[in-house]
């Protein structure tokens, strides 16, 4: 489980990296971040601190989820877990 969270966020690192790097070809109107793999099971509500959605221009639409100690993960935005997460996240 923790190997593939790690897995994870190195490629939100590298995709990251690589689209705002200075020799990047990438057009200004390409997507920062999108997710690829979205995390199997549900996280606590208590370990997440807040939350964003994938821009439209990405594959696949995603949630990703910004925990206490600063790591973020991507969900998909269908699974009940999910949607209860953000419902009970943007209450706060």
């Amino acid at each position: 489980m923790m190997a593939s969270r790690t897995a994870l966020l190195l490629t939100l690192l590298l995709t990251l990296l690589l689209t705002l790097s200075p020799g990047s070809d990438a057009a200004p109107h390409e997507p920062l971040e999108c997710c690829f793999r979205f995390l199997q099971a549900p996280v606590k509500l208590q370990r997440l601190k807040s939350f964003y959605r994938t821009p439209k221009e990405c594959y696949s639409p995603a949630v990703v989820f910004e925990t206490r100690n600063g790591t973020k993960v991507c969900a998909d935005p269908e699974q009940p877990w999910v949607k209860r997460a953000t419902e009970k996240l943007q209450k706060k």
